[in-house]
């Protein structure tokens, strides 16, 4: 039965997510330029979703596409010719230090098992290479965060398990294997919404 429903979550994000990207769409184009303007080499993209950046990079060796979506993986082959892989994030199928750039947007608020996460990122990227990020976090306004406690059942149902509440800020700062640049941009939806909105970089050292 808990199968069975986690198979109906992941269906109904793949028909939402499209329809939530639409919307904000013309906002992220920042942010979307911003994680993939500086990448090159051999590119993994974790939690590709629909394939929404795929259109921003500009160089590249080889691009690698990750998600634990089937339904969104096989829109994004529908798009590109590039490899796509279904797998999650905390178990990347790959060797050691074989990656330039990891990429992630609007993922870890979806990731259960995050330090895993960012441990294998260290173990797949090569020395020197770079982690993009763009995630939204944890909102400051305390009144909006007890308030978004009472939905974020709903919420998380409905969008792959997004938890908005996760403060993505902090984990990314805890990051011991590479040095950190984190960036905050609000938008008019994001301030509505009480989400931060956070970009930059990890230089593995």
């Amino acid at each position: 039965m808990a199968n069975l429903i986690y198979k109906l979550r992941l269906k109904l994000f793949s028909i939402i997510y499209p329809f939530i990207d639409d919307i904000s769409s013309y906002k992220n184009q920042f942010f979307r330029d911003y994680i993939t303007k500086n990448t090159h080499g051999v590119i993994l993209e974790i939690g590709s979703g629909n394939g929404a950046n795929i259109n921003y990079y500009k160089k590249y060796k080889k691009l690698i596409l990750l998600d634990k979506n089937i339904h969104l993986l096989k829109k994004t082959q529908l798009l590109c010719n590039h490899n796509v892989i279904l797998a999650d994030s905390s178990h990347l199928p790959f060797k050691e230090t074989i990656f330039d750039n990891i990429v992630s947007s609007l993922v870890l608020c979806s990731v259960i098992d995050k330090q895993k996460t960012i441990r294998e990122m260290n173990r797949v990227l090569k020395p020197a290479g770079k982690y993009f990020f763009w995630e939204h976090s944890i909102s400051k306004n305390k009144f909006i965060y007890h308030m978004k406690t009472y939905i974020i059942f709903i919420w998380k149902f409905l969008t792959g398990g997004c938890d908005y509440n996760s403060d993505n800020h902090k984990l990314i700062k805890s990051i011991l294997w590479g040095k950190s640049k984190i960036y905050i941009k609000k938008s008019i939806l994001v301030k509505f919404l009480g989400m931060t909105y956070i970009y930059g970089v990890v230089l593995k050292d």
